[in-house]
C-alpha cells in the first residue's frame, strides 16, 4: 500500500468514520419516531422488533387529527410561542440597546440580576405564579403562559442582544443623528439593520423555548381543547396503556413548525451567532 493510500485511509478512519457514526446516532431517534408513528399500534410491542414499518399505516396520523383534537393544540401552541417571541424581541431590541448603549450607576447589578435569573430552575416560581394568575383571573388562559414564557427568557434574549449592539460602532449612530436622525430613527434605520441576524438569533431562542415548554403548560391550563402540545402528548399515557403511536404522529407534527422555521432562518443564525462571539 502507497503513503497516498495509507494517508487517505487514515483520514477515513479518524475524521470521516466518526462524522459518519456521529450523524448515524443523531438521525436514529428521529427515524425510530417516524417508524412507529407509521406503525399499527397492534405491532409496535410485538416480537421480533422491526427496524420499518411491517404494515405501514396513517392511522396514527388520522387519529391524534381528528378524534384527539391534535389540531386545536397545535393552534394553541402557535399562538403562545409567536406572541411570545413577538413580545419578547421587542423589549430585547430596547431593552439591550439601553444596556449596551447607556451609561448609569446600577448598570453591572442589573446585568448579574439579569445572569442570576438564568441560574435557577423555572419550577421553584410555579407557585408565586399560580397565586398571582388566579388574582388576576387568567389562569387557565393562553395569556397566562405568553406572559410566564416571556418573562422566563427576556433576561437571556437582552443580554444576547445587548453583546450585538455592542458589535455595532456608536459612531454609525452619531452620523445618521448629525444628519437629522433621532434616536428612535437611528436604531431603527441603522442600529436594527446591522445586528438582524442577532435579533432572529433571539427570536428562534424565545420561540423553541415556548414551543416546548411543558411545565407552566402543565399547571396553568386546565381546560383540554386549550392544552399545548406538550401538555396533550403527555395526556396519550394512562395509567396502564400508552398510545406510543399518537405520540409518535404528535411529535413528528410537531417538529415540523420548527424544522421549517430553521431552515429559513439558518443564515441569519450563523450569523447572529458569530456576531454574539464577536460582541
Amino acid at each position: 500500500m502507497s503513503i497516498k493510500s495509507k494517508k487517505k485511509m487514515r483520514k477515513a478512519l479518524t475524521c470521516y468514520l466518526p462524522v459518519i457514526m456521529w450523524i448515524l446516532i443523531t438521525i436514529f431517534p428521529y427515524y425510530w419516531f417516524i417508524n412507529i408513528s407509521l406503525t399499527d399500534n397492534s405491532m409496535i410491542m410485538k416480537l421480533p422488533v422491526y427496524y420499518y414499518p411491517h404494515f405501514f399505516t396513517f392511522d396514527n396520523y388520522k387519529k391524534i387529527l381528528t378524534a384527539m383534537d391534535f389540531a386545536q393544540n397545535f393552534k394553541n401552541s402557535l399562538i403562545v410561542a409567536t406572541m411570545t417571541t413577538l413580545v419578547i424581541i421587542a423589549l430585547s431590541i430596547f431593552g439591550g440597546y439601553a444596556m449596551s448603549r447607556y451609561q448609569f450607576k446600577a448598570k453591572s447589578g442589573v446585568m448579574l440580576l439579569l445572569l442570576l435569573t438564568q441560574m435557577f430552575p423555572g419550577i421553584i416560581l410555579l407557585i408565586p405564579l399560580f397565586s398571582v394568575f388566579v388574582k388576576l383571573k387568567i389562569y387557565d388562559n393562553l395569556l397566562s403562559l405568553i406572559i410566564v414564557n416571556a418573562t422566563t427568557n427576556l433576561p437571556f434574549c437582552m443580554i444576547m442582544c445587548c453583546g450585538f449592539y455592542a458589535g455595532v460602532p456608536i459612531t454609525l449612530e452619531e452620523a445618521a443623528q448629525i444628519d437629522g436622525c433621532t434616536t428612535i430613527q437611528a436604531l431603527f434605520k441603522i442600529v436594527v439593520p446591522a445586528i438582524l441576524p442577532g435579533i432572529v438569533t433571539c427570536g428562534a431562542f424565545a420561540f423553541v423555548n415556548s414551543w416546548n415548554e411543558f411545565v407552566y403548560a402543565l399547571n396553568f391550563i386546565n381546560t383540554s381543547s386549550k392544552f399545548t402540545i406538550p401538555v396533550a402528548l403527555s395526556m396519550m399515557q394512562g395509567e396502564f396503556t400508552v398510545n406510543y403511536g399518537g405520540i409518535a404522529a404528535g411529535t413528528i407534527i410537531a417538529l415540523i413548525p420548527v424544522l421549517l422555521i430553521f431552515a429559513y432562518i439558518q443564515k441569519y443564525l450563523v450569523a447572529g451567532m458569530s456576531g454574539a462571539v464577536k460582541g
